[in-house]
């Protein structure tokens, strides 16, 4: 079989290589499958549970197929936008939002303050059926969004770590079985 203990063990070594090169974006799957979990839980699992705070009365401004529908979830466009952004050679980085969700890190993170909005010239429709026309302009209004975390770094959540751990150990052990 191997001519050498020398030779074995250079081909153990080139198969562990080829095996940590093929971690990277194992682990980033598992980041980004844990992060979309998140969503389905309504909530972060870090060192404990942080169910996302429920809507305020949706119906107050909101439509009433709101009632009903999860949080964060109206589009599925914050959920579908993480994924890997990078792979380095021992690093990887999912992210969520980009330039096409700039709302992720308000929702993960949280906000309060003023905010600046301007609005554009539109029509409205009344409760008496007729419409009316709306001028552009600028308002200011105060924001309260609360924290829904649901993309963290690995140190913050012991579940991640460990789910990163198992399918790093399991890749390992199935590509060991080849040598």
């Amino acid at each position: 079989m191997f001519k050498s203990a020398e030779e074995a063990m250079r081909k153990f070594q080139d198969k562990m290589a080829t095996t940590l090169r093929e971690l990277p974006p194992i682990i980033g799957e598992a980041a980004v499958n844990f992060t979309i979990d998140n969503f389905e839980r309504q909530a972060w699992l870090g060192d404990n549970t942080e169910n996302w705070q429920k809507r305020k009365n949706p119906t107050k401004w909101g439509k009433a197929d709101d009632t009903g529908r999860a949080l964060l979830v109206k589009t599925s466009k914050l959920k579908r936008s993480i994924r890997i952004s990078r792979i380095v050679e021992n690093a990887v980085y999912v992210h969520a939002g980009g330039e096409d969700v700039p709302y992720a890190k308000v929702h993960n993170e949280g906000f309060r303050g003023k905010v600046e909005q301007k609005v554009k010239a539109h029509t409205r429709k009344m409760k008496d059926g007729k419409t009316v026309g709306v001028s552009e302009f600028e308002r200011s209004i105060q924001q309260n969004i609360p924290k829904r975390k649901f993309i963290g770094h690995e140190s913050e959540s012991p579940y991640l770590r460990a789910k990163i751990r198992r399918e790093t150990l399991a890749h390992i052990r199935n590509r060991m079985k080849t040598i």
